[in-house]
């Protein structure tokens, strides 16, 4: 027997043994889904574009989650499947082959493994652009330049079928924001197959100029035209404009008065008409709204709130906000906020917020009440700033033997804060409850006495800093905190709830709450002037809603302003458990300190990401 017709039936056994396995194994429970040789396209990504998933046993214990039945006919669909996104992504010659299952027969389960074989990526060679229509050939190359610059597929980059309808999108807005509310924009690719390279020709066909016209308001039953007008961001008779539509949408939305607000220019696509009339479609939300809500967590224990809001007072866009919470180290808070937008411009707002509350931290036990008036301005739409002025009646209980108090013979110090916060914001992470990506910034400034009252004179200042990156499925989250006060008064002191402390669920998580720092004769923290943190996390998906989590903390507090001594940190590492919820992730973390050998574990649960 010649060594051709060896090799000939030793394949054609295998595979009919592969067949018959498959055959088999009809009906059984797929626990998991393996991908063989696929460098360029993660196995989350194909598993997402695909129905055939893998169920663990956890999920199955844990969740509703229905297991995914084993079919033969419906494998070689998801082989056809996953053909199929590859030459979406680039890859016109990838081969999907189902290698031999393992199976376990007692318990009717199987393990598929799949071989890819990718090939090479077509590639992007050249980009070119043909332009119809009205617009002035002395316009073309500077059009065509610029948008260029923000598309996805340029030269030496992989064709992806995805990328090239974004690119359209970019293209066609472009224009349509140039007054073209008709511009349609085509696609040629000249593949070259031997060196996998294609080349990609847009055809614009730009049309006429259009302009704004009329714009109709439907939907509005409380708030008055008057109102929802002033969020219009165009001008009947103005060069036609998609973006500045859609900046009229996002000013309704700001107001928080609507469910729905659509804003649609009424183009026919058969006539081109110009002008081109505008309806805003909205749906109001209700004008009373409540919500109430309790939970429990290691620091603050059980913890209750409602929070009542009246919306469109008076026609307008004003609103009524009544929040009440309770917690151990709040064990009261109610705060009536009265909100005014469009205060200057239609950018910024004003708040008028009195309050009444008492604070039991670790450190200190407060009782004040006051009122804040809070300005807020929206720069962009990830960065904003406030000015608020801020008076405060505050009240004291004072520990005995507390060297920081003004005045050690009494047991409750009475005082006045009065003075201005202000604070500048940046934030472009995202999603809102766990971000993946992105920066957050914020720098404040708080100056409390001086030309503006109060008992005392100083100033607080501080800065935080995040940043989430993702790097494969895992996401690297990162923050730093710096801060300083710095007092004006001969006697130094700061009130105790404007001190810095460290420590804790959000903070250095290998001590509890406040109890890094400087203490009192008692042992309670005492707060300080000075405070430095900084937080590195590894959040890891596990599976279904539950990601793991690595952290290494470090952090401490001094007594004196602007003064940081790197030498005296304190570290912390851990690990923790994140089950994500609509209302955001539920979190339980255990923080070991290093270097001291005094410090237990420390145990948190609570709501959100620590930051």
């Amino acid at each position: 027997m010649s060594k051709r017709l060896t090799r000939y039936l030793f394949s054609l056994t295998m595979a009919l043994c592969v067949y018959t396995l498959a055959i088999c194994q009809e009906n059984y429970q797929v626990r998991k889904v393996s991908f063989k040789r696929n460098e360029n396209l993660e196995k989350s990504f194909l598993l997402d574009n695909m129905t055939l998933k893998e169920v663990s046993s956890l999920q199955l214990l844990f969740t509703k989650t229905e297991p995914y039945f084993y079919s033969n006919e419906l494998m070689d669909a998801h082989l056809k499947r996953i053909v199929s996104i590859y030459q979406s992504e680039g890859f016109i010659d990838a081969t999907a082959t189902l290698l031999p299952l393992k199976v376990n027969h007692k318990k009717e389960r199987v393990n598929i493994n799949i071989e890819i074989v990718e090939g090479s990526p077509i590639i992007v060679d050249s980009l070119s652009f043909i332009v119809k229509g009205e617009l002035p050939s002395s316009k073309v190359d500077s059009i065509t330049k610029s948008v260029t610059k923000r598309l996805n597929l340029l030269k030496t980059k992989r064709f992806r079928d995805q990328l090239l309808l974004k690119d359209i999108e970019i293209i066609e807005k472009t224009f349509r924001d140039l007054g073209y509310a008709y511009a349609k924009v085509e696609y040629s690719l000249n593949l070259n197959l031997k060196e996998y390279l294609t080349d990609i020709e847009y055809t614009i066909n730009s049309g006429e100029l259009c302009y704004i016209g009329e714009t109709t308001i439907k939907g509005n039953n409380h708030i008055s035209q008057k109102t929802i007008r002033k969020q219009i961001s165009y001008k009947e008779g103005e060069l036609y404009n998609k973006s500045i539509l859609e900046k009229t949408r996002e000013n309704l939305y700001a107001l928080q008065l609507f469910k729905v607000a659509s804003i649609m220019p009424q183009t026919n696509l058969e006539t081109s008409k110009s002008p081109i009339p505008v309806t805003i479609y909205l749906e109001e939300a209700p004008r009373f709204s409540s919500k109430f809500g309790v939970g429990y967590g290691t620091e603050d224990r059980l913890r209750a709130f409602a929070d009542l809001n009246f919306k469109g007072l008076l026609g307008g866009a004003r609103r009524l906000n009544l929040y009440i919470k309770h917690s151990y180290i709040e064990p009261y808070s109610v705060n009536l906020r009265w909100i005014e937008h469009q205060f200057i411009g239609r950018n910024s707002s004003i708040v008028v917020n009195p309050f009444i509350q008492r604070k039991k931290e670790p450190g200190y036990d407060i009782r004040s009440y006051g009122v804040n008036v809070p300005i807020n301005y929206k720069i962009t739409s990830s960065l904003n700033s406030t000015f608020t002025y801020y008076l405060e009646n505050v009240k004291q209980h004072v520990e005995k033997d507390d060297n920081q108090s003004i005045n050690t013979e009494e047991e409750k110090l009475l005082y006045n804060k009065s003075g201005v916060l202000i604070s500048a914001f940046f934030n472009n992470s995202k999603p809102q409850f766990s971000p993946t990506k992105g920066s957050y910034l914020s720098v404040g400034l708080k100056l409390n006495g001086y030309l503006f009252g109060g008992k005392f004179n100083y100033s607080r200042l501080w800065s935080e800093f995040r940043r989430y990156q993702e790097v494969g499925n895992i996401v690297l989250a990162f923050r730093a905190l710096v801060g300083g006060i710095h007092s004006k008064d001969s006697s130094n002191f700061i009130p105790v709830e404007d001190r810095f402390y460290s420590g804790g669920s959000n903070s250095v998580r290998g001590w509890n709450r406040s109890q890094l720092g400087p203490k009192r004769e008692s042992g309670t923290p005492l707060g300080g002037n000075s405070v430095l943190e900084a937080n590195i996390e590894a959040r890891v998906p596990l599976f279904w809603r539950i990601n793991g989590v690595a952290f290494i903390d470090a952090g401490n507090v001094w007594s004196h302003s602007f003064k940081y001594n790197l030498r005296e940190l304190a570290y912390a590492i851990g690990a923790g458990i994140r089950i994500e919820t609509p209302i955001g992730p539920i979190r339980f973390d255990v923080g070991f300190p290093i270097r001291n050998e005094k410090k237990k574990p420390q145990f948190f649960i609570s709501v959100g990401q620590a930051f």
